[in-house]
């Protein structure tokens, strides 16, 4: 589903820990391996008698190491310790906004990739749900525009990224519409991350693809859909509309989406919610088969043709919420 990440050595019994969220008085007392970043092997950091100390949290970070690695370790025990830190951290008011948000981006892409990498559903759909209800304490803060969200995200191609930052876009436009109560958010920002879920199903070849697909692998992309609401339709951990965002997020109110060619009100509100920013997220991303376009690049781009069939009112909206400062 996405390209290789920093922790996708989960899948051969390691548990990442993210190093953003460590401290010196707390650090687990267990063997940590650190990866090489020539080979990609995983290589012993830590014994699990020897103290770590600040100062080695530090190096780890000025040398950009965002994961440690254990075996002898309760990976759910580690998933409780996350939350515990992950809430730390957004209750932090001597971090700034942008700070605590760039913490956290990080620490839930790693722990989605490893989800989607060993494509576990009932992990992937366990993060989702502890993800957006943190996020939606950040994305709801006043301070933060459309335009300062845009400017943290990042924008190298994965579906993870995109589905976090399609996530991130979908509860600002539902705020700002006021499409629901603030009680209904995380599970709008869940629905944006399961979206793509359906990639799970579909060939990393056509994926990654460096260059446009042809006809008969557009034909299989666009299977996907239908493919995540398969794999997600007889949960019963998953509402009526999250289910409708992953079946119709690329549909269209003209009848020119898919997968049934859905038009008007037959397609759910917060499927035509995710609609207008996943067209904006793909624009603004770098791609397999090309660079990212600006934001201004991204908007002339959509008022020309590639708005026809979103929901116009919603799209406006997006705009808006864009140019706001």
């Amino acid at each position: 589903m996405a390209s290789p990440s920093t922790i996708s050595t989960q899948c051969l019994g390691y548990t990442p820990i993210p190093v953003g969220l460590l401290s010196a008085d707390e650090v687990p007392a267990v063997d940590l391996y650190r990866k090489d970043a020539e080979t990609g092997r995983l290589r012993l950091y830590r014994a699990a008698n020897l103290p770590m100390q600040p100062e080695d949290i530090q190096r780890l970070a000025e040398s950009k190491t965002n994961w440690l690695y254990a075996t002898d370790i309760d990976h759910d025990q580690m998933q409780r310790f996350i939350r515990r830190k992950l809430d730390l951290l957004i209750r932090d008011e001597t971090l700034s906004l942008r700070d605590r948000f760039g913490k956290l981006s990080m620490v839930v892409e790693g722990l989605l990739a490893s989800a989607f990498e060993t494509d576990d559903t009932d992990e992937i759909m366990q993060n989702a749900g502890n993800i957006s209800a943190m996020a939606v304490r950040l994305l709801c803060r006043d301070e933060l525009t459309a335009a300062d969200l845009i400017s943290l995200l990042h924008h190298d191609y994965q579906t993870v990224t995109h589905s976090l930052n399609v996530s991130y876009m979908m509860v600002t436009l539902a705020r700002d519409l006021r499409l629901v109560g603030n009680d209904e958010l995380p599970a709008v920002a869940a629905a944006g991350i399961l979206h793509d879920i359906g990639k799970l199903s579909v060939s990393q070849r056509i994926l990654t693809k460096n260059d446009r697909l042809q006809r008969r692998e557009q034909r299989v992309a666009q299977k996907h859909p239908a493919l995540g609401f398969r794999r997600l339709g007889q949960r019963t951990d998953i509402s009526f509309a999250q289910l409708m965002v992953v079946y119709q997020h690329h549909e269209r109110t003209n009848g020119k989406g898919y997968p049934v060619s859905s038009v008007g009100d037959e397609i759910h509100p917060w499927a035509r919610l995710c609609s207008v920013v996943n067209v904006f997220e793909s624009l603004i991303s770098n791609r397999p088969y090309r660079g990212r376009y600006s934001l201004t690049e991204a908007l002339s781009m959509m008022d020309q043709h590639l708005s026809d069939g979103l929901d116009q009112e919603m799209y406006q909206c997006w705009k808006q919420s864009i140019r706001k400062k």
